[in-house]
């Protein structure tokens, strides 16, 4: 898999940071997968992002296998 750092990005950032992160950046994604923090805080965020910046945005369950390319 190739790696890339995203510059500008902390793992500290709120809520809040991370959607102004999400509409920021460009190209804009096409997806976004949202896997850190407590379980329904996860979901919240999916359904967020989704709704707001109108991006596949997802909550995976635990264990479940997702293919990225």
């Amino acid at each position: 898999m190739k790696m890339h750092t995203i510059e500008g990005f902390s793992g500290h950032s709120d809520r809040r940071q991370l959607l102004a992160y999400l509409k920021r950046i460009s190209p804009s994604p096409k997806n976004v997968m949202v896997c850190h923090g407590e379980e329904e805080k996860c979901y919240d965020l999916a359904r967020t992002v989704a709704r707001h910046q109108k991006l596949d945005a997802f909550a995976p369950e635990i264990l479940t296998t997702t293919r990225v390319a």
